[in-house]
């Protein structure tokens, strides 16, 4: 049985994504619903389940974290400020491993 995946979908381009950044490991997208002003996911481009990170794969922590704060700084956030957000068990929505990157709350018309 074929694994569903949206972020998946979107690496392989049978999903409409906004692209924010990539390189050949990772890639950053706009979030479809977002919760500020600046709202983006940074992924694998390779499914890799959240439990799966958990057995720490050789390497992968340091790659992702190298994307994230690559995204950080096209945005231009490393001055302006953000918060990071890697959400888990029963809070996660999809299990391919995800960061997002948040900012601008302050400016956020309720």
């Amino acid at each position: 049985m074929e694994r569903q995946c949206t972020l998946c979908d979107i690496c392989a381009g049978k999903e409409p994504a906004r692209i924010v950044w990539e390189n050949d490991l990772f890639l950053s997208i706009w979030n479809k619903y977002p919760q500020a002003p600046i709202h983006v996911l940074v992924f694998p481009k390779n499914h890799t389940e959240k439990n799966s990170v958990c057995a720490d794969i050789k390497g992968f922590h340091e790659g992702m974290m190298a994307a994230v704060y690559q995204v950080v700084r096209f945005l231009g956030l490393e001055t302006k400020g953000y918060k990071l957000i890697n959400n888990g068990a029963g809070y996660n929505h999809i299990e391919h491993e995800h960061w997002h990157v948040i900012s601008g709350l302050e400016e956020k018309q309720e």
